[in-house]
């Protein structure tokens, strides 16, 4: 697997090196080699026979990210209609997406050495299983969070596929090494908000979902004008839970503020002895109060409590 990691590293790289891309900057994040840093860290549990087939899903589809870029056309469209916007809707949809956003990135969420090919991006949110996730750190938690990387990376594709019949020119973006970092074009996008742990926080799904984009040269997307989630980090300053009930301690106390705007809650390499030994842990998504209680119940409490609104 580690050989077929770095043919696409190799691949995604050359797009920097092309004209009328979106690139890297000085101010972009290296990205976290997730499935390469892992081996570091020990035994791998749960990362057996069992998950190989769901891998090898993972693999094909970030190769088909992209070897699909050379069917885009010459000279695409850059406006959808609503019907056009419906239909890439119910076709999310229907192969698992939750929430959908839009946005434009900045240089800047393009990881180093990395390109995507527009600006402008369709943000897709995969829902996880509650029940599964709150047997973390188990098996059944480490599929089910691989089988949402798997189904977004399919969806993913399927969207830009879609978009290029009519016209449109898509580089779909894969949820597992992703060429840009998701996370504020989520919140950007108005879909979530970054919690305190780390992790995105959505009304419909609390902590326990993923992302993934596609880039696209539509420029006429009905983007959000304000995130209503943004009370989510007063709730976090006052929760820390996650902090508290991490086995690594890898949650910062105090989050990293970068000279670009870029917040890092998390020290990968705290994070990861537990990550790859005890199941992909997920432990500070389990124990989220967003996990276990309706968003706006916890919304209306806190601001009784704290009387912030």
């Amino acid at each position: 697997m580690k050989k077929f990691m770095y043919v696409i590293f190799e691949k995604e790289n050359s797009l920097s090196e092309r004209d009328g891309y979106v690139k890297f900057n000085e101010e972009s994040p290296v990205r976290y080699e997730i499935m390469i840093e892992g081996e570091k860290y020990g035994k791998r549990t749960g990362f057996g026979p069992r998950v190989a087939p769901i891998m090898a899903s993972v693999i094909r589809n970030q190769n088909k990210v992209l070897n699909t870029l050379k069917k885009n056309p010459q000279n695409p469209r850059i406006e959808i209609n609503d019907e056009e916007l419906k239909e890439l809707e119910r076709l999310a949809k229907k192969h698992g997406a939750g929430v959908i956003g839009y946005t434009k990135i900045s240089e800047q969420l393009v990881f180093k050495n990395k390109a995507v090919l527009h600006p402008n991006a369709i943000v897709l949110s995969f829902e996880m299983q509650k029940d599964k996730i709150d047997t973390a750190p188990s098996v059944k938690c480490l599929h089910e969070v691989l089988r949402t990387y798997d189904d977004l990376g399919i969806v993913s594709n399927k969207i830009a596929k879609f978009l290029r019949r009519k016209g449109f020119s898509a580089h779909a973006g894969h949820p597992l090494m992703g060429a840009a970092l998701y996370p504020p074009m989520a919140q950007s996008a108005g879909i979530a908000w970054l919690g305190y742990s780390g992790i995105m926080i959505s009304p419909e799904f609390g902590p326990r979902f993923r992302l993934a984009a596609v880039f696209t040269s539509i420029e006429n997307f009905p983007e959000a004008e304000v995130n209503e989630q943004s009370w989510i980090s007063d709730y976090c300053n006052k929760c820390r839970k996650c902090i508290k009930e991490c086995p690594g301690n890898a949650i910062l106390d105090q989050a990293i503020e970068h000279p670009n705007g870029r917040i890092t809650h998390v020290e990968n390499t705290k994070c990861m002895p537990h990550f790859i030994n005890e199941y992909g842990c997920s432990i500070c998504i389990k124990v989220c109060p967003f996990n276990n209680i309706d968003y706006y119940k916890l919304k209306e409490n806190f601001e009784k409590k704290f009387e912030t609104y």
